[in-house]
């Protein structure tokens, strides 16, 4: 593997700084625990839980290699549960090569247990692969009917569709609608769009757009934009093409609405709201210079507060939370990472990204999984497995 280097200048051409450590940041797991001794000696439940602590990042870094290492070892034993999960991987070619051929297989054996769960994955996997459609149907309205709420608008997106089933607009709506009042996020976006579209019910575009609105709370990107059209155009709500355009920049990358150029960063919710005087702000700039890394944190904050922040400001903030992310504070990796995937002050480099939001979440930052999720999805299993590797090797 090729490392990576930072296009980052040293700071001291900025400030002159001192790195400093950072107290109180999570680190690794012991090397040896109870888990891991279990794991090693066999027992399925705990090298499921070890696969399952290595997937999630809990009390580790987040490495979707090791996880498929301990899945793989519990599914030989006939855990049901490691052998839906290691199934995802080799579907995906997450942490392992991908063979979709031995994913089916996997999902299938989880299958058969009857957890809707697992059912629900396999009905995934099999439409995916452009399988038998009308057995897809049948495993969703399984799952759906032993109550997985995502099968049962799977199964409704087959009705609305006509794929597998008899096309049946009412019958849609009818899966839609629990799982809508459950907060489903896929439900009110799909229920938005059969009033979009006068599809079984009366063509109404302002319920629409309470649908799109509340899935767009939800963060469903796909009814950002969705909503963003009706905004557009003035469909069921006033025209507002400023509002239409922040939509569209959101559903596209995955970030809060309305957030505009300081979407996808974050400001650490421990500390006080900053002062903005000039008084306040020198001494923020002198405790910066003197190595504090919460300093050097908001400091690059600050820059980034200008409205269309020129790129020397953008650059500037980069190399602070540079400094101060290296120093371990959290919420500077966080951002640091998304100015990354953003090409904000720094090359582009989703590798790098991720990495350094993968460490925010390791170093115990707030909000870091919701951040990673809104990227993942511009990443190839490949760079998501080598930022997993980065993010374990240090600096």
């Amino acid at each position: 593997m090729v490392r990576r280097v930072s296009a980052l200048p040293a700071l001291a051409a900025l400030l002159m700084l001192a790195a400093v450590s950072v107290s109180g940041q999570t680190s690794d797991a012991p090397a040896t625990t109870d888990i891991e001794a279990r794991a090693e000696q066999g027992q399925a439940e705990a090298q499921f839980a070890l696969g399952q602590r290595h997937h999630t990042g809990d009390g580790v870094m987040q490495d979707y290699a090791e996880a498929a290492h301990w899945f793989e070892l519990a599914a030989a034993q006939g855990h049901p549960d490691a052998a839906n999960l290691l199934a995802r991987y080799r579907f995906e070619g997450l942490g392992v090569e991908q063979d979709r051929a031995e994913a089916l297989r996997l999902f299938e054996a989880a299958a058969e247990t009857g957890d809707p769960d697992h059912v629900f994955d396999l009905a995934r996997a099999l439409e995916a692969s452009g399988a038998d459609m009308e057995r897809v149907a049948t495993l969703y309205q399984q799952a759906a009917d032993a109550g997985n709420a995502d099968a049962a608008v799977s199964l409704g997106v087959l009705y609305q569709e006509g794929i597998g089933v008899e096309q049946n607009f009412a019958r849609a709506r009818e899966l839609y609608e629990q799982p809508a009042d459950q907060g489903n996020a896929r439900a009110l976006n799909n229920l938005g769009l059969l009033y979009v579209r006068g599809d079984g019910v009366p063509q109404d575009y302002a319920r629409a757009a309470e649908y799109f609105s509340a899935a767009v709370d939800l963060g469903l990107s796909t009814a950002m934009t969705n909503l963003g059209v009706l905004y557009e155009n003035g469909f069921g709500v006033e025209l507002d093409e400023e509002r239409a355009r922040a939509l569209y920049r959101a559903g596209g990358r995955k970030e809060d609405v309305g957030s505009g150029d300081n979407a996808g960063l974050i400001y650490d919710s421990r500390l006080k709201p900053l002062d903005s005087t000039d008084e306040a702000l020198q001494a923020l700039k002198q405790s910066a210079e003197a190595g504090d890394p919460v300093a050097l944190f908001q400091l690059g904050w600050v820059l980034l507060q200008q409205p269309d922040a020129p790129f020397q400001a953008q650059f500037q903030a980069a190399a602070l939370f540079r400094v101060s992310a290296e120093a371990g504070y959290g919420p500077a990796m966080a951002n640091l990472g998304s100015l990354y995937f953003q090409g904000r002050g720094v090359p582009q480099d989703f590798v790098l990204g991720h990495m350094w939001i993968l460490r925010a979440g390791h170093a115990g930052t707030p909000d870091t999984p919701a951040l990673a999720e809104g990227y993942l999805d511009k990443m190839t299993p490949g760079q998501i497995t080598e930022a997993q590797s980065l993010a374990k090797s240090g600096p």
